[in-house]
């Protein structure tokens, strides 16, 4: 419940917010809307006002968080992405307060902005939920190709190439992140520098060390496991270690070998584990509260992540039209991380051989993606960030391919924004631009429902109500 004064005239008003459908409804007696008609419905947004200045939910004013004032912003006249409705709202404005959002209104509607608020001008531009990337791995160095050579380096050159790409990231819109993995755990050490503000960077979920077989493609940077017994003793020892989400490993890597092998040596896509392990590290990782990701790339790796119970499968570079029912049938949300062989087939240095292989595979993924998509299949955004040539700021490009392969312009972006929170359980915080989320808020010029990649240019970046400029990625 919350109590409004002055809307729509100078008596107070008790309105109910109504969940289901974004509508506020007036409960005060004698007063507009006492037969549950909503008294304001803009397309879905959920609305918050008293008088001429918003007020949270408990009676207090809203900047008083925690007993600390902090500054206010209003984007007045904006053209709104609030990450539900099926297009973007018009001239909107929409009131800050301390980390949270307090109010979405119709532009012009709640009244004279208070003394103190910073007004930012959204004429012309477009206000969408913060990005969230579901697959990172800013512990590893783009610019470094060779994947020992990568796993090798020492503590300090990791933390401090994962501290620059996660400003990297942050500066390109995006404000969470989950992490698919790190050398020697230290993920979770960049997981707590940002949290106390050491470094700005996305609020990241961090799975610290993969887990995998024995000498499957995540030994180099994870924890080796045969056996259900084995697996589940793993993920106890991630969630001892701070881990807030498991990683698996289910299959080889098809990207780290090209054609031009010895006959049967080439890698791609092979199932590394069975689904009955896959089926030990969900039950026991959701018996702890944590979720699981698993990296699967071949069709058989696909169906035994899907059928195990696994929250997300990522990439699905090989994954047949089979491979991509049974996704649709466990209803696991797929990451297909397209940035990765976009990026891959048209890289400097590569031999014609390698080139081939290279564009076969992304050729194949396109395939999935595309099944994928025209099947239903939920879709949340990754970029395999760390991989050779990927570098943070590229989940704009992930959108732009998500609708390239079939999703519409506003889908590619929910994939992004609610469906990404949705899969990371931060849905009652992020993804959407409602009352009471988290201001994680990204501000660009002109409409990308007509030009998916002016997310590439991002005119300012809030996170937690803090305003973050691209080009510095500095605290206003």
């Amino acid at each position: 419940m919350v109590f409004v004064r002055g809307v729509p005239s100078d008596l107070d008003r008790r309105l109910e917010l109504r969940a289901s459908d974004g509508t506020l409804t007036d409960l005060s007696e004698g007063g507009p809307g006492d037969d549950g008609v909503p008294v304001v419905s803009p397309n879905g947004s959920k609305i918050a006002f008293i008088g001429d200045r918003p007020y949270s939910k408990h009676g207090r004013r809203a900047g008083q968080l925690g007993g600390r004032e902090r500054m206010s912003h209003l984007f007045r006249g904006v053209r709104l992405i609030n990450g539900v409705a099926d297009a973007p709202l018009a001239e909107v404005d929409v009131f800050v307060e301390g980390e949270r959002i307090c109010f979405v209104l119709p532009h012009g509607t709640g009244g004279p902005v208070p003394e103190g608020v910073k007004v930012i001008d959204g004429s012309g531009k477009t206000l969408l939920p913060g990005l969230i990337d579901c697959h990172v791995h800013y512990t590893f160095d783009p610019a470094v190709a060779d994947f020992s050579a990568n796993m090798a380096r020492s503590d300090l050159d990791v933390a401090a190439s994962a501290t620059t790409q996660a400003r990297r990231a942050l500066g390109a819109g995006v404000t969470s992140a989950r992490s698919a993995g790190a050398q020697r755990n230290i993920d979770i050490w960049l997981r707590d520098a940002i949290n106390v503000g050491q470094t700005p960077g996305p609020r990241l979920q961090a799975a610290g060390l993969a887990i995998g077989i024995t000498g499957g493609h995540g030994h180099m940077f994870g924890i080796e496991a045969d056996g259900e017994v084995e697996f589940v003793r793993a993920v106890r020892r991630q969630v001892r270690d701070g881990a807030d989400v498991i990683k698996i490993i289910a299959s080889e890597a098809a990207m780290l070998t090209t054609t031009g092998l010895r006959p049967g040596a080439a890698v791609f896509g092979r199932a590394e584990m069975c689904e009955a392990e896959v089926h030990a590290v969900v039950e026991h990782a959701h018996r702890l509260e944590r979720r699981v990701l698993a990296h699967a790339q071949g069709s058989a790796a696909v169906i035994n992540a899907a059928r195990g119970g696994a929250d997300s499968v990522e990439h699905a570079f090989l994954a047949d039209e089979a491979a991509i029912e049974c996704l649709a049938e466990h209803s696991a949300t797929l990451v297909p991380t397209l940035v990765v062989t976009d990026v891959n087939r048209s890289m400097p240095g590569l031999s014609p051989v390698q080139r081939e292989r290279q564009g076969l595979i992304e050729r194949l993924h396109r395939a999935s993606c595309e099944r994928a998509i025209a099947l239903g299949v939920t879709m949340a955004t990754g970029t395999d960030t760390g991989e050779p040539g990927v570098t943070a700021d590229l989940l704009w490009r992930e959108i732009v391919l998500l609708h390239d392969h079939g999703a519409s312009a506003m889908d590619a972006v929910k994939a992004a924004t609610s469906n990404a929170a949705a899969l990371l359980g931060m849905d009652d915080s992020v993804g959407t631009i409602e009352p009471g989320k988290l201001a994680d808020l990204v501000l660009v010029s002109g409409d990308p429902m007509l030009d998916l990649a002016t997310l590439a240019h991002p005119e300012l970046v809030m996170q937690g109500g803090r305003v973050y400029r691209p080009e510095r990625v500095s605290d206003e």
